[in-house]
């Protein structure tokens, strides 16, 4: 339910989902094939959505006044709400940019242009130079991609990612960005998040102030780095090399942001959940065959979830012929229910989302098995993208060399696990310990 004052709000709403709607098309176009089951799904409920908003704008206009439109529920993706979860994610969202707002070409007809234009190796005033003294960047030379095309890139990965489409995402105006974080982990006496706990009050006692912890978590803007070869017969005569460079570029954006922020180090580089300071590791059940996920792994994870109705399953791909066979019997001697569900090409888990990445471990290896609640993972992204090219260091080979340049970081909002009231201890970041040969 939403009540809208005025058909402004309303026409304020059409257009953001116009905007996603137009990124789930032109994501397809871009890459030249048709909508995928989950892109089709997601575009009939966007288009039914701005039909119903623009129905509900007519009928302010006739009424001349405020109404409340009711719905069933929010438009879900795969990942979460559009408009909301989706839309805050976009580099439109991310950088408050509005929906109609023009974005930057730098004067080039298409990133086509723009990218044959650098790589002529000729001078053009169109060019942003990076200086690398003013905003940071620590390369040698490069030039800023206008932010039209640093809009398409990192909107075009974002349908197929994981941690950017779940986390909590914020755009970084400079090198550094403070994210605030609720301290106090031990609630074993009661308290909350912070360590605020409720009392009771007798008529006219005076209350126990309170004062919250608060944590202090920085994000640095790293910069992460995008290299790729091609050849000089390739570059000069294959068919639209351009487009298919950033395709390349696209998928490798998206790629190389769920691989640090799943398993980076934190060492000069994102801090990802698998290493993180709060996860708890649920051991092996007793006599577990080697590279084996039993039902008895996944209900103990599930039970040290500290949100379990939010978290989402992740496995590497070679998990998924052993979760096939996992079932549970019901009754004595009845059927067997299988563990992993499906409906409409989605899996899940005791009802929650099921996720299939090759940043996970493989199948038996410590942490290969997550169960994670990403709100409590926090994500930034500078608003700057560089490219640059040399053919320098692979003259011989003759081969020339992109590279782009982004910033980005990412770490857990928790540093430990959390001490409940009763119970055993709890996390956002649940994982299962090797299955070895023994």
């Amino acid at each position: 339910m939403k009540d809208y004052m005025n058909t402004n709000e309303v026409q304020q709403d059409i257009d953001s989902l116009k905007s996603a709607l137009h990124q789930v098309e032109a994501n397809a176009a871009r890459e030249g094939r048709d909508l995928n089951p989950i892109e089709a799904d997601l575009k009939k409920e966007i288009f039914d959505h701005i039909s119903e908003l623009q129905d509900h704008k007519a009928k302010m206009e006739t009424l001349d006044g405020p109404v409340t439109l009711e719905r069933n529920g929010p438009i879900k993706s795969r990942f979460g709400e559009v408009g909301s979860s989706i839309n805050a994610r976009s580099y439109r969202g991310m950088f408050n940019l509005g929906a109609h707002e023009r974005l930057g070409t730098g004067g080039f007809r298409d990133v086509g242009e723009f990218i044959r234009v650098i790589d002529s190796g000729r001078y053009d005033p169109r060019l942003i130079v990076d200086d690398a003294q003013t905003i940071g960047v620590p390369s040698a030379g490069g030039f800023s991609v206008p932010t039209q095309y640093a809009s398409e890139w990192l909107d075009a990965s974002l349908p197929n990612e994981i941690v950017r489409n779940l986390a909590r995402v914020t755009g970084m105006t400079s090198e550094e960005k403070q994210v605030p974080g609720w301290d106090g982990a031990d609630m074993s006496g009661g308290a909350t998040h912070g360590g605020l706990e409720m009392e009771f009050l007798a008529e006219s006692a005076e209350g126990t102030k309170q004062t919250a912890k608060l944590r202090k978590i920085t994000l640095h803007a790293r910069t992460a780095a995008i290299y790729v070869d091609a050849s000089i017969e390739l570059i000069q005569d294959g068919k639209d090399f351009a487009e298919n460079l950033q395709k390349a570029l696209i998928q490798s954006i998206g790629f190389g942001i769920d691989r640090f922020c799943i398993g980076g180090t934190g060492a000069g580089q994102p801090l990802g959940i698998l290493n993180a300071g709060c996860k708890i590791q649920v051991a092996k059940e007793t006599g577990q065959s080697a590279d084996s996920i039993y039902y008895g792994n996944l209900k103990k994870m599930f039970a040290r979830q500290l949100n379990p109705d939010r978290a989402v399953w992740l496995f590497n791909n070679t998990a998924i012929p052993e979760l096939l066979e996992q079932s549970v019997a019901v009754g004595i001697g009845g059927s067997h229910v299988p563990l992993l569900n499906e409906s409409n090409g989605k899996f899940s888990i005791f009802g929650r989302p099921c996720y299939f990445t090759p940043h996970m471990p493989t199948l038996g290896d410590a942490d290969d098995c997550a169960f994670v609640d990403f709100n409590f993972y926090a994500l930034g992204l500078r608003k700057d993208v560089w490219i640059d090219t040399t053919d320098a260091h692979r003259w011989v080979q003759r081969e020339r060399s992109y590279r782009v340049l982004l910033r980005f970081d990412g770490m857990p909002t928790l540093n430990t696990a959390i001490t409940p009231i009763h119970g055993d201890t709890l996390s956002p970041i649940v994982t299962l310990a090797e299955r070895a040969a023994a």
